[in-house]
């Protein structure tokens, strides 16, 4: 049974974006978030009963390896820098509030860390070269002192394959629900397409789920802590979220089947005063700027999924 089974349940229960990350609200399309996720679970057992989409999946599509999961010997691991990724395992005091600073040639970039002995992976997104990395802990207001430190050369083995790895704000291993159920949202591109044109028709399934089953949750944007991180299974499984979360999801869907995809922070022309996320898409060489929150806001016939690069300022991608 085709993808369409799925799709023809949800399709009538469309999106809602706010004006905080998107144009002005249309038609009230919450009452499909209600019912959703039980929609999909009754669904998802019908598409699941088709026998081949499994053995296809693994025969046409080389999904990337991720490093293992346990905790390394170094609290600033560099053992994975040649696939772009940088690996911290701190355990601080309890309460302490902790930043991770990475630089290089003049560029640097922050992060909010946990701070509890787990496992927290980022992105080394400035290419090959030196870097240095700074666990640092705050003092009081806007003043942190350096913990502990390390410089390091980064040599990749392909710069493009940085925006494989699950990192803190796009983090996605094959256990994670919305990840498992990939083969089947694309199971029509690896029925239909020859290789060539394989992975941008799966880039084209996914970017349609997102857009037509993801809602547009407008209160949650005002509750936000500072150091909010998306979840991409209960974006999945609620079927709301902000624009982050949109870009966590989609990027890690993308990742999953092989398909390198940037988290971006930053400003739109659609809406110039509010800070905005959404992502850059490898595709056929080139990388095109998707927003799925913004088109989630509008009629599918409406949206085209590449948009003009000079209508978006980007801060940072990750």
């Amino acid at each position: 049974m085709k993808r369409h089974v799925l799709i023809a349940l949800l399709a009538a229960l469309a999106l809602l974006v706010c004006a905080s990350c998107a144009p002005a609200q249309g038609e009230n399309k919450k009452s499909r978030a209600d019912t959703g996720v039980a929609l999909a679970a009754s669904a998802e057992t019908e598409v699941r009963s088709e026998p081949d989409i499994d053995a296809l999946f693994a025969a046409r599509i080389n999904r990337p390896a991720l490093p293992p999961d346990k905790k390394p010997d170094d609290i600033i691991c560099t053992d994975y820098t040649d696939i772009g990724l940088l690996r911290i395992c701190y355990q601080s005091d309890a309460g302490a509030r902790l930043k991770l600073q990475v630089l290089k040639d003049g560029n640097s970039i922050a992060y909010n860390l946990k701070g509890d002995g787990s496992v927290e992976d980022f992105s080394l997104q400035y290419g090959s070269g030196k870097y240095t990395a700074r666990i640092m802990q705050n003092i009081k207001d806007d003043e942190y002192f350096v913990v502990t430190a390390k410089t390091f050369t980064v040599n990749l083995k392909d710069e493009n394959a940085v925006y494989l790895n699950s990192i803190q704000n796009v983090d996605w291993d094959y256990s994670k629900k919305p990840i498992q159920d990939v083969p089947y949202l694309v199971s029509d591109a690896l029925a239909g397409l020859e290789d060539a044109q394989l992975l941008s028709g799966c880039t084209d399934e996914l970017y349609n789920f997102v857009v037509t089953h993801i809602a547009y949750d407008s209160a949650k944007v005002f509750n936000l802590m500072y150091d909010y991180l998306p979840d991409i299974e209960k974006t999945y499984l609620e079927q709301t979220g902000i624009c982050y979360d949109y870009a966590s999801l989609f990027a890690a869907m993308l990742c999953s089947i092989g398909i390198p995809a940037k988290l971006v922070k930053g400003y739109s022309k659609e809406n110039p005063g509010v800070y905005h996320a959404w992502n850059e898409v490898l595709i056929n060489g080139n990388w095109i700027v998707v927003d799925t929150t913004l088109d989630a806001s509008q009629p599918s016939k409406d949206a085209q999924m590449s948009k003009k690069p000079a209508d978006y300022m980007k801060v940072y991608e990750y």
